[in-house]
């Protein structure tokens, strides 16, 4: 009875080992996760559907020479930010476009 009661001891020793090792694994294959897709761009499927939220124009996606994102009303000229592939929609946080060469090609 004594050997079971060992054997077992070991196995949940392993188990919980195993467990450890894997939640440390995974912890820090997370964290090196961004450095290998830094940038995550909107999904078509969404973009189909959103509108400009002033005069519910359509919109395109268009990155800057600095390499970020926008959501352009080629209409009224204003963009929105997308940041982590997330569009920030907001009235506030739309800008009149400065760079008339996004807007007029």
């Amino acid at each position: 009875m004594k050997r079971i009661f060992r054997l077992l001891g070991l196995l949940l020793a392993a188990g919980i080992a195993l467990v450890v090792y894997r939640a440390v694994r995974q912890e820090s294959s997370a964290a090196a996760a961004p450095a290998n897709n830094p940038k995550r761009s909107v999904s078509p499927d969404l973009l189909a559907i959103l509108a400009d939220p002033g005069d519910k124009g359509s919109i395109e996606l268009i990155s800057d020479a600095e390499g970020r994102e926008w959501l352009v009303n080629r209409r009224n000229g204003y963009r929105y930010p997308v940041e982590d592939g997330i569009p920030i929609m907001l009235l506030e946080e739309g800008e009149k476009n400065r760079d008339e060469s996004i807007i007029a090609g």
